[in-house]
């Protein structure tokens, strides 16, 4: 979910564990990897921990996303991965524990409460990408914050196709990150988010909206389990919000159960830009479409902060 989250993905080193992003391309919002050197925070944001006590924000529409076995014609790699690859995901649970152990978000060591909501294009994937190989798949990422569907701050349209013996990274699934046209983001708002209400052109998977050199690879490390990776262990990209350029560095690691995202940038000097300054990945487990995360309904009495 700078580049995805620029939203979107590479394999997390966590002290116990390794996971997936989504390009997600880089999350801009909190980075670990923080220097002593430094004097100080740049391109920060005001520390977020929900409150939520308001009345339902408008949902996040999206087809109903049950994780039934695949087809004996999408037991593929490609198939494989789009049957996970697909849905809602949250770390609420993390952000709620963190905040009980005295961890606030960012430089606290701690982690924003985020969402993401993954959208498969469907019919329009051909019109998008009319050249692309056969069984090529398109998939909308949105990442917001405190399980409010109002609050993105990242949208990304991923190209996701798979590769044969890659010299790197062997059989694969390579997803390339490109972002969306206004008029794309305009529509998308106007239906709700819901996929099926824009008018997808050619002019959507346009070169010039893919984000460069932060192409993920996604390989099968286990029954039902993809860990990610770019074919560098960072990249610099131009900082959409300051136009400063930024070393993002993306880890991910994608299951039935959860999406873990590991994205981190800073700027030239090495100072702590966003991610989680411990190098903890955003933990977020699958939620179900009618959640209050997915919704942007009230959160449940006695759920957490």
């Amino acid at each position: 979910m700078h580049v995805l989250f620029v939203l979107l993905v590479v394999a997390h080193r966590d002290a116990h564990a390794s996971l997936i992003t989504a390009s997600f391309a880089p999350l801009q919002q909190a980075e670990p990897h923080h220097r002593q050197h430094c004097h100080r925070y740049r391109h920060q944001q005001p520390l977020r921990v929900s409150r939520r006590s308001r009345t339902a924000a408008p949902a996040l529409l999206l087809a109903p996303t049950p994780l039934a076995p695949a087809r004996a014609a999408d037991r593929t790699l490609l198939g494989s991965f789009l049957s996970l690859f697909r849905g809602h995901f949250d770390n609420h649970v993390q952000h709620v524990a963190e905040l009980g152990a005295g961890l606030a978000p960012r430089q606290g060591g701690g982690h924003e409460h985020i969402h993401c909501a993954l959208q498969h294009l469907g019919c329009a994937a051909g019109v998008v990408s009319p050249g692309a190989p056969a069984g090529a798949a398109h998939v909308l990422a949105t990442y917001y914050f405190d399980g409010e569907p109002d609050s993105i701050f990242r949208e990304r349209l991923y190209r996701i196709e798979q590769v044969t013996a890659d010299a790197q990274f062997g059989d694969s699934v390579r997803m390339q990150i490109l972002r969306l046209r206004p008029q794309t983001a305009a529509q998308l708002r106007a239906a709700g988010g819901d996929t099926a209400g824009v008018a997808w052109t050619a002019a959507d998977g346009d070169t010039e909206l893919r984000v460069p050199n932060a192409d993920v690879f996604w390989r099968e490390v286990g029954p039902g389990r993809f860990e990610g990776r770019m074919r560098s262990e960072s990249i610099e990209l131009i900082s959409e919000r300051s136009g400063e350029p930024l070393i993002v560095r993306d880890d991910v690691v994608l299951s039935a159960d959860a999406l873990w995202v590991n994205d981190r940038g800073e700027d030239a000097e090495g100072c702590y830009v966003y991610g989680n300054i411990h190098g903890v990945p955003y933990k977020m487990a699958r939620v179900s479409d009618d959640h209050w995360t997915s919704t942007g309904g009230v959160q449940p009495e006695g759920e957490g902060a």
